[in-house]
């Protein structure tokens, strides 16, 4: 080899050498550089995190309930959930313990398959995911349960880096502050789960309407498959009906008159994915995952009425409104309550009955129960879209105060916001009982005493008009206390209330006033001035109105409910109530809700007002409300009511197990066809006929002092042979009293008189013997006079002794009865005299009494 040759060879491998030098320094360098850079941005990322961390919050893992708003709920009288105590979200905490195994599982698989194994960051996945995101563009998370707990609790849910720092940093606190078990209870308690359901439990109530211990393995990865975007994978969706197509629409719940739940197909690709990873995880065996595959998902779907749709009904509006009532009582501010109630997770034990409720809401839905005399439905519909005529019922247990169903419309649809059972309305005869005979029993007057009913004038502003009146302008006369209540006389109330305060009004006034308000009715506003009419006219009328039901502010069916059970209730008023108590989601006891109490009237005399409403019933104005003809296997007690120009109509009756009010008339008033007060009755007897269906018969019971003497009820008195004797029939009733206060005299209402049968006039010395006749009257107390009262007649006035006496001068004489020569006695019943028969003895008098034989002799010689 030559030199040069050699030489370049040389060269070129130095040169070669020279490059390989230089390409490792620049590699080096770059290294370095970059170790460098990597050194100053780490650090400055490291400082990032840092300052981060640093300002992140401190968080407190043990009181992590605390942090949570939770739905309350109403519950019937058996515990059951009757009502979502309506709020935006949806949230029911449950125990761990009460979870199923594979639910847990599921969600730990679709979620954060590492779950049991990391410390709050799962650093594989975490790199896994950027690789995934960074080779196909796609956005995955890699959030752990610790992490997305952490978020729901403390922070915010926007896409930031600070955000994403803070939940690393939360997520490894909460493992180094809570057990595993005690981040999957609270997560699985808060995560959302689509249709405003928050946490397993309100997952599984509002998709399948059962608990969650109760979910099957394909429910349970149907629930955690909806976590990653509940707007799309939720197994509901509720469309408006236009909306519906039956050939690619599922229904679910058509229910509802505006809006229809169908199912969501989205659903089930996401649960097959949870479904399979389970499996794969080896959570559930090969035979598990086939069984979980063929389950009918749609069929297990119950959507439940606690969803977004659901309304509010008249009574839970009511629970609501007393158990913020009772938190302010309690010391609470009226905000304190509301958030306590709408997020306290309460647990409401209402008083609602569901099967009662259930009947109610039934009954007034069929328009047969709201029909004219002649069977015509009433119904039209108002330009608020509500049917007219409306109706509104409450039902009650008299001995506890619990309002066991409640409805304050009829043909409603959507929410329910005007509440007709707590609206006041003029109530009509239907508050005699309660402002006239509870207290006219309590103070001394009994079922037997005996009023006046004949025209009466208690206006005093005008002396001359006749107030009140009585319907169709009928009067009785002397009627006992008894029938007054049972034809509903107008006359008879205020009669009784104004002898009962010794004819001063303003006692009258009072007395009507205290007794209401004692029976718990607090829409009765008591006026400044009782005897200043509408008009401005000084008037007992404006006092005396009252009595019949002619109220300021009338009363409401609630109200007149707890009024007429304090009668149902031995005379004891019990406060309405609709829960009985309140306690956490736990079962701890945060409030129990007691009837107040206290007697308004005797054992005794409510048992006889009692007594003397069933009469109403059984053969008076109440009788369409009755179970049976004789008012015998379960005896219904109660009163009509009916105001001027039928605008409002009224049965208020109870039995020996329940009590309950039933208004009929329409939202603005008007004059409902005849039958208002019938219609009441019925619809009252239709839906307490179906809640008594089944229950035992039973009687009101009789306190022990309770005795039944007969009485003459003209007089109320004491009978003698002449009350037996009236010509209407025999006057002589079997009464109930109060041991002591039975009458001691007897009757001298009932009189015998002999007349002058042809004028009417009592009989004297100058009258012709043949022309006398010896009856029995009534001597009214205080005589009546026909032409002072319009020519009004009362229905006993043709009994009433006359007061006239007869005047042969001006009444004029006859001729003896025909006589014949051929015979010497007195006509017999063929018009025969005869010695030989002995006088008639049927008739009212002996003419051996009345007729001298010599006189006889003279005229026929």
């Amino acid at each position: 080899m030559s030199q040069k040759k050699q030489s370049e060879n040389t060269t070129n491998k130095t040169t070669k050498k020279s490059k390989k030098v230089n390409k490792k320094k620049v590699f080096l360098i770059f290294i370095t550089v970059m170790v460098l850079l990597g050194f100053i941005v780490g650090g400055a990322a490291v400082g990032i995190v840092v300052g981060i961390i640093k300002d992140a919050d401190p968080i407190d893992a043990t009181n992590i309930y605390d942090l949570l708003d939770e739905s309350s709920f109403i519950l019937d009288s058996e515990g059951q959930v009757l009502e979502k105590v309506q709020t935006t979200d949806y949230r029911s905490i449950t125990d761990y313990s009460k979870m199923p195994p594979h639910l847990i599982d599921a969600f730990v698989a679709i979620e954060d398959e590492r779950f049991w194994t990391h410390s709050g960051l799962d650093i594989r996945r975490i790199f896994g995911v950027l690789w995934i995101n960074f080779r196909t563009g796609s956005r995955q998370g890699a959030s752990t349960i610790n992490q997305q707990l952490a978020k729901n609790l403390y922070l915010t849910h926007e896409q930031t880096i600070t955000r994403k720092i803070q939940d690393m940093y939360y997520g490894i606190q909460l493992d180094r502050q809570l057990s595993k078990e005690q981040i999957l209870e609270a997560y699985l308690n808060t995560i959302y789960l689509g249709s405003s359901a928050y946490g397993v439990q309100a997952a599984s109530q509002v998709y399948f309407s059962k608990d969650v211990s109760e979910l099957t393995i394909a429910e349970a990865a149907l629930i955690a498959g909806v976590t990653r975007n509940p707007s799309r994978y939720s197994p509901i969706r509720t469309l408006e009906k236009h909306q519906i197509n039956e050939d690619t629409h599922y229904v679910l719940n058509d229910s509802d008159s505006i809006y229809t739940i169908v199912f969501n197909e989205s659903t089930i690709p996401r649960q097959r994915l949870v479904l399979s990873i389970m499996r794969r995880l080896e959570m559930i065996t090969e035979s598990e995952y086939q069984a979980a595959l063929e389950e009918d998902i749609k069929a297990n779907l119950k959507p439940n009425r606690l969803t977004a749709d659901a309304f509010t009904s008249y009574f839970g509006d009511l629970v609501k409104d007393d158990v913020i009532k009772a938190f302010v009582k309690k010391g609470y501010s009226r905000e304190e309550a509301m958030n306590t109630l709408y997020s306290g997770g309460l647990r409401i034990y209402s008083t609602m009955n569901t099967n009662f409720q259930r009947i109610l809401d039934e009954e007034f839905e069929k328009q047969s129960n709201f029909v004219d005399l002649q069977g015509r439905p009433l119904l039209t519909v108002g330009e608020d879209g509500n049917v007219q005529p409306q109706a509104a019922m409450v039902i009650m247990d008299p001995t506890t105060g619990e309002i066991k169903a409640l409805i304050g419309g009829r043909g409603i649809s959507g929410r329910k916001i005007y509440n007709r059972a707590l609206n006041p309305r003029q109530p009509g005869s239907s508050i005699k009982p309660i402002a006239v005979y509870t207290p006219a029993l309590d103070l001394g007057f009994t079922a037997a005493t005996v009023i006046d009913d004949v025209p009466v004038y208690f206006d005093r502003g005008n002396s001359t008009r006749r107030y009140p009146s009585n319907h169709n302008n009928r009067y009785n006369g002397l009627i006992p206390m008894r029938e007054a209540i049972r034809d509903s006389s107008n006359v008879g109330a205020v009669v009784t209330i104004y002898e009962l305060a010794n004819n001063n009004d303003s006692r009258a006034f009072n007395i009507m006033f205290d007794y209401m308000e004692k029976m718990g009715i607090s829409t009765v506003v008591r006026p400044e001035n009782p005897y200043v009419a509408p008009n401005g006219r000084r008037s007992s009328d404006a006092t005396y109105s009252t009595a019949l039901g002619g109220m300021t502010h009338g009363v409401s069916p609630l109200e007149m409910t707890s009024a007429f059970a304090s009668l149902a209730n031995e005379g004891v008023y019990t406060e309405p109530i609709t829960f009985t108590k309140i306690t956490d989601r736990r079962g701890n006891l945060i409030l129990e809700n007691n009837s107040e109490k206290h007697r308004v009237v005797s054992p005794e005399a409510s048992y006889i007002l009692t007594d003397m409403l069933r009469t109403a019933v059984t053969s008076g104005t109440g009788s369409p409300a009755r179970f049976d003809q004789g008012n015998n296997r379960i005896p219904v007690a109660g009163k009509t009511g009916t105001t001027t120009n039928n605008k409002d109509a009224w049965f208020v009756g109870y039995t020996p197990y329940y009590v309950g009010a039933t208004w009929v008339g329409y939202d603005t008033p008007d004059k409902l066809p005849g039958g208002g007060g019938r219609m009441a009755g019925t619809v009252w007897k239709n839906v307490m006929q179906r809640i008594h269906q089944e229950l035992s018969p039973k009687n009101f019971e009789a306190p022990s002092n309770i005795v039944r003497i007969n009485v003459c009820n003209v007089s109320g008195k004491l009978p003698t042979e002449y009350c037996s004797l009236d010509p209407r029939g025999s006057r002589v009733r079997s009464e109930i009293f109060v041991r002591g206060t039975e009458p001691k005299d007897y009757c001298d209402v009932h009189v015998r008189a002999d007349i002058h049968v042809p004028t009417g006039k009592l009989a004297t010395e100058h009258t012709p013997p043949w022309e006398v006749e010896s009856r029995i009257f009534i001597d009214r107390p205080v005589p009546y006079y026909p032409g002072s009262h319009g020519g009004i007649v009362p229905t006993d006035y043709a009994y009433t002794l006359p007061r006239s006496h007869y005047d042969p001068l001006e009444d004029g004489g006859s001729v003896p009865p025909f006589l014949d020569d051929s015979t010497d006695g007195l006509i017999d019943d063929d018009g025969w005299l005869d010695d030989s028969t002995e006088p008639d003895t049927s008739s009212p008098y002996d003419y051996d009494d009345l007729i001298d034989n010599s006189l006889i002799d003279s005229i026929i010689n």
